[in-house]
Formats: structure tokens, sequence, C-alpha cells
């Protein structure tokens, strides 16, 4: 690959391999689970490098592995090491939950700074229901709220707030962070 990231790069580099045969995906595997202790999938690998596939945005798990197989405690750390100036945009894992993916039912936990909480539960159509909102002024318990899209690093935004049958408006905040954390309760 001529345009590699940095971490493809380092992967490769430690490896001893130019991960361009399916054998390499199972070296590099088993020397990831050898030097970390967990294991990776040869397909997961595969698809990250963009082997006969399409490239993935891996999950954050994955990448704490990567790091930790890289010699760094976490992705975190390693991206700190990197500096500002390294190719890295193959690797800016995005957790994220689409609306349009949930089956009626599914909860959610959102959380961002500060301190704010919210359990969801989708009611389909994009709307969800308030089951918790801690540390919240304004968003409550019972509330509806229609949300198109939940990314971690990007800002909460409902495009409509209902309570007590009244429209309450759009509702934005996590404007400067983010939400901190994406996850489905129920999978």
């Amino acid at each position: 690959m001529a345009n590699d990231n940095e971490i493809l790069k380092r992967i490769k580099d430690k490896v001893g391999l130019d991960m361009s045969k399916s054998v390499d995906f199972d070296i590099l595997a088993q020397a990831i689970k050898d030097k970390t202790n967990e294991g990776l999938g040869v397909n997961t690998l595969k698809r990250l490098f963009g082997y006969k596939t399409d490239k993935i945005v891996p999950r954050m798990s994955t990448m704490d592995i990567i790091a930790q197989y890289l010699g760094c405690p976490n992705y975190e750390s390693l991206i700190k090491e990197l500096g500002d100036d390294a190719d890295i945009s193959l690797f800016t894992p995005v957790d994220s939950i689409d609306p349009q993916d949930l089956e009626k039912g599914s909860q959610i936990r959102l959380a961002y700074d500060p301190n704010r909480v919210f359990f969801l539960t989708y009611l389909g159509d994009f709307k969800f229901i308030v089951n918790e909102a801690e540390g919240s002024k304004n968003i409550q318990k019972g509330d509806i709220l229609i949300i198109s899209q939940l990314v971690v690093g990007h800002r909460f935004v409902a495009s409509h707030v209902e309570r007590d049958g009244q429209d309450l408006g759009g509702y934005e905040s996590a404007k400067y962070k983010g939400l901190k954390s994406v996850e489905l309760v129920n999978p």
C-alpha cells in the first residue's frame, strides 16, 4: 500500500511483513495474541488493511489491542505518541448508533460532560423516550426526542423535543467536546 498511514506502517514494521498475502494476516493475528494475550480475528485484520475488501472503521477495543501490540497501553496514548503530524486518518474509530439500525424497544445510554447521562428507549421513526436524565436541567424523564444520529465526539442534537404533547423545539448540547459515550444497553 503506497499510502499507508503511520499505524499501518508500524504494524508492518513490527511483524516484519508487507501484509500482501493471506498468510501474513494469520501470522499477524498470532503475533498480536502472543504480545497482548488478546486476539483479533484474521478477517478483522484484513479489513483493517483493506486486503481484498473495503477498509473498516474499527472499534475502539480493536484499536486498543493494536496499540498494545505496538507497545502503548491504549489507542489514546498511541495517538499522543504519534503526534499531530502523523497520518492516522484511516484509524479514527467512531462509536455511533444509527437509529435506522435499531429495533423498537432498544435501549441506549449516552453521556457527555459535565455529568450528563441519558437512558433512552427507541420507539421507531427516529423517536426516543427518555427513561432517565441525570444531570440535565432541560431534558426530562418522559420527553420524546427525535434523533437522527448519535456519534461519540459529535454534538447531541434532537431536532424536536416533545413534553406532555407539546413540541418544545430542537435541543442541542455537548457542543464543545461532543458525546463522551453512546452504547446499546440491551443489544
